[in-house]
């Protein structure tokens, strides 16, 4: 089955006033149309950019036909017209900037398929029904400490108030920020490379819309702020915001996940604690581990002039023989590196039972991410580009 609301979210499909009215049989026909766009996307993709790079504009025409075809039958409307567009256009425009047209019209349908994926899921959350079911406190379904702790969510008597069922509402919608933004950060970051100023408006209205329901006043003033600024300033500057914004929302909605995740803090607190058993007269240290060096010196330079000792390697290899001898206070592991990536080499620090804490340096807040970090044993996390202040307020925090 599917989720007829998370489908009705979908913007690019034109669902308002079919959808409802459709008896299960036709939905399940409509369902199966869906997971033929899905599951054939991936071969037409690879076959258009093969065509691209061979000029093949038969083999191009082709498989756009085929494409808009069943646009039109999951009404797609606006992607399907667009698709008639660059069918029509082809002869008359210049091979480069039909290249440039379909990365971004790839782009757009690649998240188009994983927005039906979710919608598949039968809008399954995080928060778990059977757990909140009969839940008759607000700590069972989510960390209240951690959640009181993101400093960009105004929740000043505010979530005190709140009755039990609206409270729920409320993690929900928290759920949905996390689960949405992926997808809003790669339509915002396509629409910035084809200097989209519609398809920009229409993201940061939306993220704009949960960061007030989220009590996120601040951000979701910014995002104002940037929406009214669209078409009137160079584009150079809203590219440079952007980048700063959806790094801010990146860790909004790490910070959020962590919450709702219920972290276990023992591990981190009791870390903690060993610390301030040995005494702060010694700096404490820090392994930061990756395979960036260039990386690694811009870390130690942000973290000058203060009582932390930085230690840098650059493999997960490397790490664990640093390990055996000497001690760390913290551990800073970037996840994408090679012969040894961070969940494995955290998981493997776990293993050999260092209970001290993992921050994860990353750019990806996308939940597959986070469970895998949460699994392989991490405490907290850092957006890349890292802010020397949120460096420091993270570590901190552990040690």
């Amino acid at each position: 089955m599917i989720n007829r609301e998370r489908l009705l979210a979908i913007s690019e499909l034109n669902l308002t006033g079919k959808i409802e009215q459709m008896e299960e049989s036709k939905l399940e026909n409509f369902v199966q149309l869906l997971n033929s766009f899905t599951d054939n996307l991936p071969a037409q993709e690879k076959k258009i950019k093969d065509a691209l790079v061979t000029r093949d504009y038969n083999a191009l025409t082709k498989n756009l036909t085929a494409i808009r075809s069943i646009l039109e039958k999951i009404y797609a409307d606006e992607m399907a017209a667009d698709c008639t567009k660059q069918l029509n256009s082809f002869g008359n425009s210049k091979h480069e900037k039909v290249e440039a047209y379909m990365r971004y019209f790839l782009t757009n349908l690649s998240m188009l398929a994983a927005d039906i994926q979710k919608a598949q899921q039968t809008g399954a959350s995080a928060v778990n029904t059977d757990e909140t079911k009969n839940t008759t406190g607000k700590s069972k379904i989510i960390d209240m400490d951690l959640l009181f702790g993101i400093s960009e969510l105004n929740l000043d008597r505010k979530i005190e108030q709140m009755e039990d069922e609206e409270f729920k509402n409320y993690v929900k919608l928290l759920d949905s920020f996390t689960e949405d933004f992926p997808v809003c950060e790669d339509k915002i970051k396509a629409a910035l490379v084809v200097k989209d100023n519609e398809t920009l408006t229409k993201q940061l209205t939306y993220i704009k819309d949960i960061l007030e329901k989220i009590f996120a006043t601040e951000m979701a003033e910014e995002c104002s702020k940037q929406i009214d600024l669209i078409g009137k300033i160079k584009h150079e500057k809203i590219e440079a915001y952007m980048r700063y914004f959806l790094t801010s929302l990146s860790m909004l909605s790490l910070d959020i996940q962590m919450a709702l995740h219920k972290v276990n803090k023992a591990t981190s607190m009791r870390a903690k604690n060993d610390a301030f058993e040995e005494g702060n007269k010694t700096d404490k240290k820090i392994l930061a581990v990756d395979d960036t060096a260039f990386f690694l010196v811009v870390l130690k330079k942000k973290l000058q002039n203060t009582r932390y000792k930085v230690n840098c390697v650059t493999s997960g290899r490397d790490a664990l023989k640093f390990l055996e001898k000497h001690k760390t206070d913290i551990f800073l592991l970037d996840i994408e590196m090679p012969g040894m990536n961070g969940f494995e080499l955290a998981a493997k620090i776990r293993e050999k039972g260092y209970k001290e804490p993992i921050i994860f340096l990353t750019g990806n807040a996308r939940k597959e991410y986070f469970a895998m970090a949460m699994k392989s044993g991490a405490t907290d996390f850092i957006i890349k580009p890292i802010n020397r202040d949120v460096l420091i307020s993270k570590i901190r925090k552990y040690i």
